[in-house]
């Protein structure tokens, strides 16, 4: 349903189930600037959550509340003043812990039948609104270019004081577009490209090093390691002993584990202040790191792997970026490129076990590849591995590694046709036909907007079938959003792509496996086994490599 519709507030919708024209819609009421058609779609559910005669149209209930409150002396638009607040989450209080520890589960019992709701300040927890549409998380990504919303509130003591002020997940904008701009060097195709040999070499030394243990190896611990190895080595260019490997494991390790290290209290002996504490370890290695390169560069000679794309970034004033920048964003590559690589690649090799029919089609599409190409693999190369890129996005979307993120407020806006309580207030504006206060922190769940994805719905959603993401309306991004959206897209969605693409293709090209997913599974930073996933590998013979014989599924 369409309305044209007028008002001075900043940009306002109706509340969802709000008869217009005799129809439920969440109508736009742009304000400050020329009327606009648009369409909302409203759940069912939410309707009787909202004041006024069900009957009236939104036309006579926005007539009546603006002349009523037209003369307010407040500065405050009526129209947001009138709207009702979201309903309480669906869940009891004792289970909101299950945001860190079953964030899928949270989600769902969270919102119920609805499209938004409000979870209190529970369990050290900040209080929330919990967005249920993938309209709605893409609008609060997309927002704080315009300025709507901004980054995780300072009070997360667990994602700023691990992941630094300067790291492009905290930082808000301009200053994180400013950064970005700085950092995306490091992660074109031709950076990629190069970053591909090293890549390579890597995994196929992990699958030889398995297949030779002629024993079981822990699919998880083994994937950890291998995709630690090869950060470290694309994004500081060399290659280091087993033993500093080893011990930067180890700290890493602890440092990860503090994001989830409930409840957040920096002190030595916390499993949190233990957190802190490795990542000044990790700070002060990359920090040596660092000087080592900037006297490279200044000698004239070229710096390898993303840390000499790092360095050697320039803006248009000659600015150069800062040691606290690029420790915390040395930091962010190593978490992006490792524990989410590693946790999806576990969760790929646990979905090809239990589906043979999708390894016999991975082993197909390379046996294609190998006789155009050769043995080879390139980055132009890796783009043909449509197939490949299919079983990782279908991994993605039944186990997304970030289940859900937070942002917060800038201003006051509307969205979906809620008004929450007013903190900070600044000018208004809307989305969606709910309003949110400025300083509302919005809990954006990627895993429950992915699953209810409307395109998959009626095609067996709880199935593992990579065929989906095939089709052209499969290749949209839709509602599955395991990298980000918007201005904050993951910058390091490349490199990792590459990285599970390569391993994918090496695994197809000459090995066999057969792994134990008799296990439960635990959250961690995604969703990981509780057994390591004990898998066996074997070698192909080279003939199934050249594709000279057919090919065979995962053994059972």
């Amino acid at each position: 349903m369409q309305t044209r519709l007028n008002n001075r507030c900043a940009g306002l919708r109706a509340p969802q189930g709000t008869l217009i024209r005799g129809q439920a819609a969440a109508a736009v009421v742009p304000c400050s600037r020329p009327a606009r058609r648009v369409q909302i779609v409203a759940r069912a559910a939410d309707a009787n959550l909202h004041s006024g005669n069900s009957s009236q149209s939104f036309d006579e209930q926005h007539d009546s509340s603006s002349s009523s409150t037209s003369s307010s002396s407040s500065g405050k638009c009526p129209f947001l003043a009138a709207l009702p607040a979201p309903p309480p989450a669906q869940n009891a209080w004792w289970r909101r812990l299950q945001q860190l520890f079953s964030p899928a589960d949270y989600q769902k019992e969270a919102l119920g039948p609805h499209s938004m709701v409000s979870a209190p300040a529970q369990m050290m927890m900040p209080p929330q609104y919990v967005l249920g549409t993938a309209d709605m998380v893409k609008t609060a990504f997309a927002g704080e270019a315009e300025g709507l919303t901004t980054v995780a509130p300072s009070g997360l003591m667990s994602s700023r004081s691990l992941l630094g002020d300067q790291s492009l997940l905290m930082l808000p904008e301009p200053q994180h577009k400013y950064l970005r701009n700085l950092i995306m060097p490091a992660f074109t195709n031709e950076a990629i490209e190069r970053l591909v040999p090293r890549m390579e070499a890597v995994l196929q030394r992990y699958l030889d090093a398995w297949a030779d243990a002629g024993a079981p190896v822990k699919a998880h611990n083994e994937l950890r390691h291998m995709t630690f190895e090869f950060i470290v080595a694309v994004v500081l260019g060399r290659d280091y002993p087993e033993a500093t490997i080893s011990r930067l494991s180890g700290l890493y390790t602890t440092w990860a584990g503090g994001l989830l290290a409930w409840p957040f209290i920096d002190l030595p002996w916390t499993p949190f202040g233990k957190a802190v504490a490795a990542k000044q370890q990790l700070l002060d290695f990359f920090q040596a790191a660092v000087d080592e390169a900037r006297l490279q560069l200044a000698a004239g000679h070229a710096v390898p792997g993303i840390l000499g794309s790092l360095v050697s970034a320039v803006d248009e004033q000659g600015n150069r970026l800062t040691d606290a920048q690029l420790g915390d964003n040395l930091l962010l590559i190593m978490l992006a490129g490792h524990d989410t690589s590693s946790t999806t690649l576990t969760n790929v090799m646990a979905d090809l076990q239990s589906n043979p029919r999708v390894v016999e089609r991975l082993r197909q599409e390379q046996q294609a590849v190998v006789a155009k190409h050769g043995s080879r693999i390139t980055g132009a190369i890796l783009k043909e591995m449509t197939y490949a890129d299919a079983v990782i996005r279908e991994t993605l979307r039944l186990h997304n590694v970030v289940s859900g993120l937070m942002r917060q407020a800038a201003k006051d806006f509307e969205l979906g046709g809620y008004s929450g309580v007013v903190r900070q207030a600044a000018k208004d504006f809307e989305l969606g036909g709910y309003s949110v206060p400025k300083g509302t922190v919005l809990y954006l769940p990627v895993t429950h907007v992915g699953l209810q994805d409307p395109r998959f719905l009626e095609q067996h959603p709880e199935a593992y079938a990579p065929e989906r993401f095939m089709t052209p309306e499969g290749q949209k991004p839709g509602a599955q959003m395991p990298f980000g959206h918007g201005p904050r897209f993951c910058a390091g969605y490349a490199v990792a792509m590459a990285e599970m693409k390569v391993f994918l293709a090496l695994l197809a090209r000459g090995y066999d496996f057969d792994a134990d997913t008799n296990t439960q599974w635990r959250q961690e930073i995604g969703r990981v086994p509780a057994n390591g996933l004990p898998m066996t590998v074997s070698r192909r013979p080279a003939a199934v490599v050249a594709g000279a014989a057919p090919a065979a599924a995962a053994r059972r």
